[in-house]
């Protein structure tokens, strides 16, 4: 859980966080509010948006499903973390 987070793991997150969320789950993990704009302007689909975001955070960051775990925590929103527990690979 303390590795980086890789492409196929982006989809799980995105799969489990409600769209509704989606933005104050990008300000929990701390993703600029100019990225997120920056994004919205430049991404057409919300599917692609929700990537796009991570992705940006997985660059400027040490993203670990950690952090993911802890921002879905915050926001009271641990059955999502459990369904992404679920729907990740075990690990070594």
């Amino acid at each position: 859980r303390g590795a980086l987070l890789q492409g196929s793991q982006l989809y799980a997150v995105i799969d489990v966080v409600p769209v509704r969320r989606w933005k104050e789950f990008m300000r929990m993990l701390e993703l600029r509010e100019a990225e997120i704009e920056l994004v919205e302007l430049e991404v057409a689909h919300i599917r692609d948006q929700q990537y796009e975001m991570l992705k940006r955070w997985c660059q400027q960051t040490s993203a670990t499903l950690d952090h993911v775990f802890a921002a879905l925590e915050r926001m009271e929103l641990a059955g999502c973390a459990e369904a992404l527990r679920q729907s990740l690979p075990a690990g070594p």
